[in-house]
């Protein structure tokens, strides 16, 4: 390319990228055998850089160091968007997915040597936004197990590897918590301990679980909400975590669960499994 992207003998050899520009896929055999919609904004960048992707697109100077973003893959899941400036560091996102699932989104996350290495590893992890930033923070994350988003979570050297390790085990998310020097929760393997490891997990997961209740609510033929319910509901519950994870006070993250309360109907429903969970995280709240 004029920019200079793919520049080399090998670089972006059989590979599939709907666009490279940047420039992008700079190093040795970097975007080998590569499939991507796009990788641009001077992308996979270094010995193996994205050697084997497959991702939906890759951008904002994102995989950036030697064998960064080498065969991120997502096999069971969503197609990953790679972006603001994610994956830098020796092996950053090596192997990403390992055949497990790997969220569709991982942005300002995997920053330092071997971070989100593996992540997925057979296992699942939801979106990484925020997170994961650190020498060998996140490594082996899933490990057969599964984690939900991690969200301004597990940032310090070292943090959250092997999180929810056995296969029968799970954590339903990491919200504003697990940073480092506060907490580490490596190998928590549930939600009791995640929450044990780092008291402030406790309201991540509660809302998260909140809403995998009104996902299985909004299936339900007989369900004791209305369908705008659910769908006004579940909104104000997204727009709750985004405001834990961005590290809002708390009297804006009460206001937002108040809100989903009142989308719900919880009045009129206080016997609701998704009523006492809001109620739960106002109590959690409070403390």
């Amino acid at each position: 390319a004029k920019d200079g992207s793919c520049d080399g003998n090998f670089e972006c050899g059989h590979a599939q990228i709907g666009e490279v520009s940047g420039p992008s896929c700079v190093g040795g055999v970097s975007c080998y055998d590569a499939y991507a919609q796009s990788i641009t904004n001077s992308s996979c960048t270094g010995l193996l850089a994205c050697y084997n992707v497959l991702a939906q697109s890759i951008t904002d100077s994102s995989c950036i160091g030697e064998q960064a973003c080498r065969s991120l893959v997502s096999y069971y899941g969503e197609t990953p968007n790679v972006s603001s400036g994610s994956c830098v560091g020796y092996r950053a996102c090596y192997y990403a997915g390992f055949y497990g699932v790997l969220g569709p989104s991982i942005s300002a996350s995997c920053k330092g040597d071997d971070s989100c290495h593996y992540a997925g590893y057979s296992g699942s992890v939801g979106d990484l936004v925020d997170s994961c930033n650190g020498d060998s923070a996140c490594q082996y994350m899933g490990y057969a197990g599964s984690v939900g988003n991690v969200m301004n979570g597990c940032n310090g050297d070292g943090t959250c590897q092997s999180v929810a390790y056995e296969a029968t085990q799970s954590v339903s998310a990491i919200v504003d918590c697990c940073n480092a020097p506060d907490g580490f929760c490596a190998g928590v393997e549930s939600n009791d301990g995640l929450v044990a490891a780092d008291p402030t997990c406790k309201a991540g997961v509660n809302l998260a679980d909140t809403l995998a209740l009104i996902e299985e609510e909004s299936e339900s033929d007989t369900s004791p909400f209305t369908e705008k319910q659910l769908c006004y509901g579940k909104t104000a519950v997204e727009n709750t975590v985004a405001s834990l994870s961005k590290g809002h006070s708390t009297a804006a993250v009460r206001y937002g669960v108040n809100k989903a309360f009142e989308d719900l109907g919880c009045d009129d429903k206080s016997d609701s499994e998704i009523c006492i969970f809001l109620n739960d995280a106002l109590e959690i709240l409070q403390l």
